[in-house]
């Protein structure tokens, strides 16, 4: 039940923040100041669909690990950014809590999968 609630959390999630990142002046800011302008859109637009993939899981379980992992890596990398950037532990707190989830996700799906 917990894996469920997060693989649709995660996915909702991540759809949701991809939409607003191509859309919303705030987090259009945000990444010019991660230094990461002129990869927003790309960005972005892998979250939005990593997000779709992660809800479609449910149907093909492959789809789940795909980008539960693939999230996982990107939430990495914010966290390392955020690190870099120095900002403070509640700033990078939601990335590092993703960046666990879909830890947790995948790790799941392939032991549900063996």
């Amino acid at each position: 039940m917990l894996y469920n609630f997060l693989r649709i959390f995660s996915g909702g999630s991540h759809l949701i923040y991809g939409i607003l990142s191509l859309t919303q002046p705030f987090y259009i800011d945000e990444f010019t100041r991660f230094g990461f302008s002129d990869y927003r859109v790309l960005i972005a637009t892998v979250q939005l669909i990593l997000g779709l993939i992660m809800l479609a899981g449910f149907f093909k379980i492959k789809l789940t690990q795909v980008s539960s992992v693939i999230l996982a890596a990107m939430m990495a990398g914010a966290v390392v950014t955020r690190i870099l950037i120095k900002d403070d532990f509640v700033q990078s707190f939601p990335a590092l809590l993703y960046m666990f989830i879909n830890s947790f996700i995948f790790i799941k799906s392939i032991k549900s999968s063996i």
